[in-house]
């Protein structure tokens, strides 16, 4: 999601350590915007006023499961959350989505955490069905998680309400076996990936029906594949000579932009409207994730990952801070 999946509100203040249990890792500020996370084996590099936060990291911890820790309100500290493989905090904060490693009896299920601490499990799906992915809408009032059949292959997704503690679960036709359920930035619809002799992304009602499909624009990237304005959408499109970063006018399906991927390991999302969060490696495998401008030039380092980092495959999870 990174969710660097980078996943697209700023992580509350009044989001307790409560919500968390374990020992919380020291993170070590090394000066006015640099913040060591010795655990993660990364540095962030930030700034007051950047328009995302890294609120959350995840690492391999074996073949099946990861290590979560969640960013504490003084901002220099992140605490391990035992048995969990996703933690997402919502955008304007006060609420996490945890996607636990199991659930008891027949029904999978996603844990939410409130700004005082309590903890909330909520069914989602029936075994063998499970379901990943946590996505909030940009309000942060509901998620959307995917339903996997086998761990791997999505067949639709589920709907819940934290409010009312409920779900709704929605199988969907033809969703490429890969995909990931996004909300549209309104949170009227979701938005998912299709393949049927080209690759469409197709907006969803939230009953499964189809809205609309935008065809042959490429595999959609980043947590939040819309930019801060909804205006475009992110793809990665493909084709026999190269593949690119491909911004897309949301409203009307024709390209603005195409921007070479060149050594870009995977997508975070959007910064802001006119560039882009990515997660670059130089001929070392040395990572690190940057912003870049529409024409693909890097303006700015946001972490360092050591090599620590690489082998444990350590996951970034940020969040819009205003």
């Amino acid at each position: 999601m990174i969710r660097s999946l980078l996943l697209p509100g700023a992580l509350s203040a009044t989001l307790l350590l409560a919500a968390v249990t374990a020992a919380t890792a020291a993170a070590r500020p090394l000066d006015d915007s640099d913040v060591n996370v010795p655990d993660a084996g990364v540095v962030l590099h930030e700034r007051d006023g950047d328009p995302w936060r890294v609120t959350a990291f995840s690492k391999e911890v074996s073949a099946s499961h990861r290590a979560t820790y969640l960013r504490s309100a003084d901002g220099i500290s992140f605490t391990k959350k035992k048995g969990y493989d996703e933690l997402v905090p919502a955008p304007k904060g006060g609420k996490v989505a945890g996607v636990p490693y199991s659930s008891p009896g027949v029904f999978d299920s996603v844990v939410i955490f409130d700004d005082k601490g309590k903890a909330e499990r909520i069914r989602t799906v029936r075994k063998p069905l499970s379901t990943a992915y946590p996505a909030w809408t940009r309000d942060g009032r509901k998620l959307v998680l995917s339903i996997q059949k086998d761990g791997i292959t999505t067949v639709g997704f589920v709907i819940v309400d934290p409010v009312t503690g409920t779900s709704k679960a929605v199988t969907v036709r033809g969703v490429e076996e890969h995909a990931v359920f996004q909300w549209t930035p309104d949170g009227r619809y979701l938005t998912a990936g299709f393949w049927d002799q080209e690759w469409d992304v197709r907006v969803i009602r939230q009953d499964g029906r189809t809205h609309r499909t935008l065809r042959n624009v490429g595999i959609m990237h980043g947590a939040d594949s819309f930019s801060p304005s909804g205006k475009h959408l992110l793809t990665l499109c493909l084709s026999m000579e190269a593949s690119n970063f491909c911004v897309w006018d949301f409203k009307s399906g024709k390209l603005i932009k195409r921007v070479n991927d060149e050594s870009r390991a995977w997508t975070i999302g959007w910064w802001d409207d006119q560039h882009l969060a990515t997660v670059v490696r130089d001929d070392d495998d040395d990572h690190r994730a940057v912003v870049t401008d529409l024409n693909g030039d890097i303006t700015r380092v946001l972490a360092t990952f050591s090599a620590k980092a690489n082998r444990e495959r350590v996951d970034l999870v940020y969040t819009p801070s205003r």
